[in-house]
């Protein structure tokens, strides 16, 4: 039991980090898919998304401590277990010894359990949330399992420096199994949850104080993830960011020396103007994967530099300036702002006078119509 509960921690660290990593794209799909964020499909989207850190977690892991001898220790122990329902005659042998409700609580009994309740959540989504056929989820069940089969018993294919779980083809037929009885709970559950696959709705806007303040925060996620990798990058190259330096001293010594605050500058300029720029819709990757375009107020037309500069410098010159701390002041102010204003602009927003509308509001309003034919 202590051991589920380590794995069970492993697949929550996992599924954080992914959702972490992949929340910009996630969110982002959302809206290209369902013309907004659509709370059920995410929720199907992020469980299934959990479940599936959980399968790596429940397989892998913990690792023993190979350090100490574990290989030598279990040199004559047989990791392949090939004999094909071994585990149900030990079902049968236990229950015929101690009696059926004592079996039922028995570990021999619950390994087989749970081999088929760990495979009920692969076929329930493959069935309700992707509509795949019972052929199909049969055979992803069946190949999932023995990938993880083939992974247990050659030591995650050799890079681990023995075997350290069984690898059992008991555990390939209950998780076959577990996969078809879960694709049958899944077609059932179609008739009675929401719809995982709603048709896409349109997106003409205006967008709503909350998907902005979204795409806000997404922009300082992106940010911190930037920064974190750029600490990493610079660790590994031997160069060290300071808050102490010198301007020109940082230029001078920049091979083995860079003021933090450079960096962040040309992170910050890079990632909320030159991007920006590039883009037709003008937005940062925090907006973008809201599907907002960022546009002057009068002819719909796209914002130009001088805009998207002013707006970096109202909302990320204080963070290079006064650091992270900056930003629990600047976000609740433009947050407020959004709440209060009538148009829904921030203040950076109304002093650069550009506002966000939808990308698709946007397409439609720089879209070229014919003109009507005479009659």
């Amino acid at each position: 039991m202590r051991v589920w509960f380590l794995e069970a921690a492993y697949a929550v660290i996992f599924f954080a980090t992914l959702t972490i990593l992949f929340l910009v794209p996630f969110i982002s799909r959302q809206y290209s898919r369902f013309g907004r964020f659509a709370g059920w499909p995410a929720f199907t989207s992020a469980a299934f998304a959990l479940y599936a850190c959980a399968l790596v977690a429940f397989t892998l892991f913990p690792f023993p401590d190979f350090a100490d001898g574990y290989c030598r220790r279990r040199s004559d122990v047989d990791h392949w277990q090939l004999n094909p329902l071994a585990s149900l005659d030990d079902v049968t042998a236990y229950a015929a010894d101690y009696g059926l409700p004592a079996t039922l609580t028995s570990a021999v009994f619950l390994q087989v359990a749970m081999n088929v309740a760990f495979f009920l959540p692969l076929g329930f989504f493959l069935a309700y949330r992707s509509r795949r056929s019972l052929a199909f989820t049969t055979l992803a069940a069946f190949g999932t399992s023995l990938a993880i089969e083939l992974t247990q018993g050659t030591g995650l294919w050799g890079l681990a420096p023995c075997p350290y779980r069984l690898a059992d083809v008991d555990d390939l037929i209950s998780n076959t199994a577990g996969g078809m009885l879960g694709w049958l709970i899944g077609i059932t559950a179609l008739r009675f949850l929401p719809d995982a696959r709603p048709s896409r709705t349109p997106d003409p806007g205006p967008p709503g104080a909350p998907r902005q303040m979204v795409g806000a925060l997404l922009d300082v996620q992106v940010y911190l993830l930037v920064q974190v990798a750029l600490l990493i990058a610079a660790d590994r190259l031997g160069i060290t960011l300071t808050v102490e330096s010198e301007f020109l001293g940082s230029f001078a010594g920049w091979a083995q020396e860079l003021d933090f605050a450079i960096v962040s500058i040309v992170v910050t300029l890079v990632m909320f103007v030159v991007i920006p720029r590039l883009r037709k819709d003008r937005a940062s990757v925090g907006f973008a994967s809201v599907h907002l375009a960022l546009v002057r107020p009068g002819d719909k037309q796209s914002a130009g530099a001088l805009a998207l500069l002013g707006r970096w410098a109202i909302r990320w010159l204080p963070v290079v300036v006064f650091g992270l701390v900056a930003l629990v002041v600047i976000f609740p102010i433009e947050a407020l702002v959004v709440l209060l204003n009538r148009r829904r602009r921030s203040l950076s927003s109304i002093v650069t006078r550009t506002e966000f509308i939808t990308r698709e509001a946007a397409l439609g309003a720089n879209r070229s119509e014919p003109e009507p034919a005479d009659l």
